[in-house]
């Protein structure tokens, strides 16, 4: 029996070390996956500077994580990462409470569905936030919005940026070879900024734009449309592995 991608060819833009169970899963519905990492993560420039603003980490009540990159990058940042279990732990979504619990740490801040910001605030325990002190690990350049807003609910709230995304610089000759001998069947990407390093990393090209683009959430589709990308557009439920690919195999189907 036929699996539900044979013979499809898939570039996956995830980062490098986040890209092998999508990957597999590919493979077990019989596709095949073209890896051009768009986004690198990677520590701070000035280390220093982080552990600076992590000393003070005790006199806060609550650590919110915005992703399973800020928990692994947090937590080797921090000097002594079981102060953590004094604090309540907050986790934007299902996969950065998994990552924290990988780490013997167990998040009870955590949406039961969706994964964004405005998912987390609309938490009950998230409503009315007199007197807490909470430090929100991230990665640079992250929206304001949750900060913004914990502070409107009474919150004093700090920052740290335990991380960064930039764009890779990788050769990518071999991805127009396999767009000139008609190798690529769609391409799947999970953050707006991935789409806007995609463009770049290829100077611009109009065939990148016709491909169908899998995306996982409403912003990514909209930030795609605005770069050009007026081809086929799938969204995903979430930017999770399965959910992109049950999308995938759904438009695959039709």
């Amino acid at each position: 029996m036929p699996k539900a991608l044979q013979g499809l060819t898939v570039l996956v833009t995830r980062p490098a070390h986040q890209a092998s169970r999508f990957q597999q899963l590919l493979a077990a519905q019989g596709a095949h996956a073209v890896l051009f990492p768009v986004v690198e993560i990677r520590p701070p420039d000035d280390l220093a500077a982080l552990a600076t603003q992590l000393v003070d980490i005790a006199t806060y009540d609550t650590a919110l994580f915005i992703s399973a990159n800020a928990v692994d990058y947090g937590l080797q940042a921090l000097a002594t990462p079981q102060l953590l279990h004094t604090l309540t732990l907050g986790a934007i979504g299902k996969k950065t409470a998994q990552a924290l619990q990988q780490h013997g740490f167990t998040a009870q801040w955590v949406p039961t569905t969706g994964f964004t910001s405005e998912d987390w605030l609309a938490l009950p325990q998230t409503q009315q936030l007199a007197g807490r002190r909470i430090l929100i690990f991230r990665g640079a350049g992250g929206r304001e919005l949750l900060a913004d807003t914990l502070r409107q609910r009474g919150a004093t709230v700090a920052q740290v940026d335990v991380y960064q995304r930039v764009c890779p610089k990788i050769d990518a000759s071999q991805l127009k070879q396999h767009h000139e001998q008609q190798q690529l069947d769609i391409i799947a990407i999970t953050s707006s900024e991935g789409i806007l390093n995609l463009v770049t990393m290829l100077d611009n090209p109009a065939w990148i734009k016709t491909l169908p683009l899998l995306v996982g959430s409403p912003r990514m589709r909209e930030t795609a449309r605005q770069a050009g990308f007026d081809g086929t557009l799938i969204m995903a439920d979430n930017p999770s592995d399965e959910a992109m690919l049950q999308a995938l195999i759904q438009w695959a189907q039709e």
